[in-house]
C-alpha cells in the first residue's frame, strides 16, 4: 500500500506533534541539565530527531534554522565515519568539525541511535554552545581569529560513549584544553541527557505503532513537506534575481566597500536555487560561514517568501540548490575562522530577500541589527577559578513594508537563531562579578521612514573585578542597517568603556582580550533597524507616539520626520503635535 494511503491525515497530525513534543522535551532536560548560564537561564538548546538514514524528522521549536541545518549534515558525517552496522546500543557520537557539518568550536553536537530488535532506526541529536573548548580567547568567540584553530579543539564525530560506558579518553582531552572543565562537562552531560530522553519517548512511540507504520508515517510526513514547499516555489513568479549584500569588517582587516556576498537567484519549476558566484573570496578573520550555516541562511529567506507553516523537516531540503564557489565566505577552505559567521549568513539572507524585494515588493524589509556579543571574563580573586560568560545585546528589526520594526529584539534572524539573548539580570549578578547599572531603549537608533526601524537597546555594565572582554558586533556597526524605499539607515552599534567621563572609550566593533578593571564601566548599544519608505510620510501620530514611548527624541522627531512635538519638561504623556509648525517643517523639506 501506498505510504501516504496507508496514514490518514489525523494519524499523521498526531505523530507529527508526538515527534516534535519529543524533540521538545529533548530540549528541556538539556536546559534543566545545563552548567553554562545561557543555557539554563537563557534556553540556548537545540534538539532533533533523525531516521536510520540521517534524514529530519522533527525538531523542538527552540531550535533555530542556524543549529537544524548543522545538525542534519553533522549527522551524516558521523554515519559515514560510523556506519549504522557498526554501531552498539549505548552509542553516544559527539562532534564539532565545522568543515563536516558543525558551526564552529564551541557548538558541540551529540547524537545518540536509537535501536529496536539490535538495529539503529532513529537518531536523536542535541546541540549546545558550551562554555569552553580552548582557544586564543575564553569562551571561543575570538574576534581576531584569523585561523580555526584559535577558536578551540576540533571534534570530528567520536564515539563520547561506546556501548553505555563513557569514553575517558576523549573527556580527559576535553577537560584538559577548557578553561572551565566543571561547566564544560557539565554542558555536555546535560545534552547527553536530552538524547538519552528522546531515545526513550521514542521507543515508547515505536511501541505504540511499530516501526513499519512508524517509518511509513515519516516518510509522508517528509513527502508532504517536499510536496508542499515545491508548490509554494512553482507559485513564485519564475526567473532569475541579483542582490548583494555588504559586511562590515573580518575583525582583522576592512575591505573598500566591506566583504560582499552576491546571489543570483533562480526559480524555475519547483526548484529553488540560489548561485553564489561573485561573492568575496574568503576572509582572513572570522565571518567565514561553513556551508551548514550557508544553507541556514538560504532556506531561512526562502520561507520568508512562502508558507511558514509548512513542516520543517527533511522535505523541505530538497528543492533548494545551491551554486557554492569554493574559497569563498559562503564555503571557505580549512583552515578559515569561522566563529562570526552569522555575519554573513545575515548577507545571505538580505541579499536574497534583496533580489526578491522587486517581485514581491509587499515581502520587502530593511536591515536588522546583527548579534552584538561580549564574552567578559576574569578569575576569582577568592578561589582562583576562572569565570566566563557570554552576553548578548540585541538591536532593532529592520521596518516592514506596511510595519515598524520589532525594538529591541533583533531582526528576523536573530529571533529565531540566537538562544541566550535573554537572560535574566538577576542571574548574570548572582553568577559573575558585575553590575547591571542599566538597560533601556536607544532613542533615535531606528533608522527613519513611513514605516520605522526598530530601535536598538543600551545596557551598563559596571565590573566589579579585573578582567579580559573579548567582544564582536558581527556586522552592521561601520554599514549600519539599512533602510529602503527612502528610509534611512538605523545607527550602528557600538562598545564604550566609561561613557560620559574623562576616561571613555569607544572599542573597535570587534575586540579581543582586552583588559578591564573593576570599576568599569561598559556600555553595550544594539544596532537600530533601518526605515522603510519617505520618513515624511509618517503618520504625525506615530511620530508623536515614538516620543511618548521614548522611542525617538523632540529634536529627532523635528529633523527626520518634520514633526514640531510640544511637551513640557518632565511630562511627555501629554506632549502634543503643532499642526502648523509640522506642515511648514514638511513642506520645506520636500520643497
Amino acid at each position: 500500500m501506498d505510504a501516504i494511503a496507508s496514514n490518514d491525515a489525523i494519524t499523521m497530525e498526531i505523530v507529527r506533534s508526538a515527534l516534535n513534543n519529543i524533540s521538545a522535551e529533548m530540549g528541556t532536560a538539556v536546559v534543566r541539565g545545563g552548567y553554562s548560564t545561557s543555557i539554563k537561564e537563557g534556553g540556548d538548546a537545540s534538539n532533533a530527531i533523525f531516521d536510520a538514514a540521517g534524514r529530519l524528522v522533527a525538531q523542538s521549536d527552540s531550535t533555530p534554522l542556524l543549529h537544524l541545518c548543522s545538525l542534519r549534515p553533522s549527522l551524516g558525517e558521523v554515519i559515514k565515519d560510523f556506519p549504522l552496522d557498526q554501531m552498539r546500543d549505548g552509542d553516544v557520537y559527539l562532534t564539532n568539525d565545522p568543515f563536516r557539518g558543525g558551526i564552529h568550536s564551541n557548538d558541540i553536537l551529540l547524537f545518540k541511535p536509537v535501536f529496536h530488535e539490535g538495529k539503529p532506526v532513529f537518531f536523536t541529536g542535541t546541540l549546545i554552545h558550551v562554555a569552553d573548548v580552548g582557544g586564543m580567547s575564553a569562551g571561543g568567540l575570538p574576534a581576531n581569529a584569523t585561523e580555526i584553530y584559535h577558536e578551540g579543539l576540533i571534534l570530528p564525530p567520536m564515539r563520547f560513549y561506546e556501548a553505555g560506558s563513557p569514553n575517558r579518553t576523549l573527556i580527559t582531552l576535553l577537560t584538559a584544553n577548557s578553561r572551565t572543565p566543571d561547566k564544560l562537562m557539565g554542558d555536555l552531560e546535560a545534552l547527553l541527557g536530552g538524547v538519552n530522553v528522546g531515545a526513550e519517548r521514542l521507543k515508547a512511540l515505536i511501541g505504540k505503532y511499530g516501526l513499519d507504520r512508524l517509518n511509513h508515517i515519516v516518510d509522508s510526513l517528509i513527502d508532504y513537506a517536499e510536496r508542499r514547499t515545491r508548490q509554494e516555489i512553482a507559485n513564485l513568479r519564475p526567473g532569475t534575481y541579483e542582490g548583494s549584500f555588504a559586511i562590515d569588517d573580518d575583525g582583522v582587516e576592512q575591505r573598500p566597500g566591506g566583504f560582499v556576498v552576491r546571489v543570483k537567484v533562480t526559480i524555475e519549476d519547483s526548484n529553488f536555487t540560489v548561485d553564489f558566484t561573485g561573492t568575496d573570496q574568503q576572509a582572513r578573520g572570522a565571518i567565514n560561514a561553513a556551508v551548514s550555516q550557508t544553507m541556514s541562511g538560504v532556506l531561512f529567506a526562502l520561507r520568508c517568501l512562502i508558507d511558514p507553516t509548512i513542516p520543517l523537516n527533511d522535505g523541505c531540503y530538497a528543492p533548494v540548490e545551491m551554486v557554492l564557489p569554493s574559497g569563498t565566505l559562503v564555503n571557505p577552505d580549512m583552515p578559515a575562522a569561522v566563529n562570526s559567521r552569522i555575519a554573513t549568513i545575515g548577507a545571505i539572507t538580505d541579499a536574497i530577500l534583496e533580489a526578491m524585494s522587486g517581485v514581491y515588493p509587499e515581502k520587502a524589509i530593511a536591515a536588522s541589527c546583527s548579534v552584538h556579543v561580549s564574552t567578559p571574563t576574569g578569575r576569582d580573586p577568592k578561589t582562583g577559578r576562572p569565570w566566563i560568560f557570554i552576553s548578548a545585546i540585541n538591536g532593532g528589526g529592520g521596518a516592514r513594508s506596511g510595519k515598524d520594526g520589532v525594538d529591541c529584539a533583533g531582526g528576523p534572524l536573530i529571533i529565531q537563531g540566537f538562544g541566550g539573548a535573554g537572560t535574566p539580570t538577576e542571574t548574570l549578578e548572582m553568577e559573575y562579578p558585575i553590575l547591571v547599572e542599566r538597560v533601556e531603549m536607544w532613542r533615535d537608533s531606528g533608522g527613519a521612514g513611513k514605516w520605522r526601524g526598530g530601535v536598538g537597546s543600551l545596557r551598563d555594565v559596571r565590573m566589579l573585578d579585573d578582567g579580559m572582554l573579548t567582544a564582536r558586533i558581527a556586522d552592521r556597526s561601520i554599514f549600519p542597517p539599512r533602510g529602503i524605499g527612502g528610509g534611512s539607515p538605523g545607527v550602528g552599534g557600538k562598545w564604550v568603556i566609561n561613557r560620559g567621563t574623562p576616561d571613555e572609550t569607544t572599542l573597535p566593533p570587534k575586540i579581543t582580550n582586552h583588559a578591564f578593571k573593576a570599576g568599569d564601566v561598559l556600555t553595550m548599544a544594539g544596532s537600530g533597524g533601518g526605515g522603510v519608505g519617505d520618513p515624511f510620510e509618517r503618520d504625525e501620530s506615530e511620530v508623536l507616539a515614538d516620543f511618548q514611548e521614548h522611542k525617538l527624541t523632540i529634536a529627532a522627531a523635528r529633523e527626520q520626520y518634520g514633526v514640531a512635538i510640544v511637551a513640557a519638561p518632565g511630562d511627555d504623556a501629554v506632549a502634543t503635535v503643532d499642526p502648523e509648525e509640522t506642515l511648514n517643517l514638511r513642506e520645506a523639506a520636500r520643497s
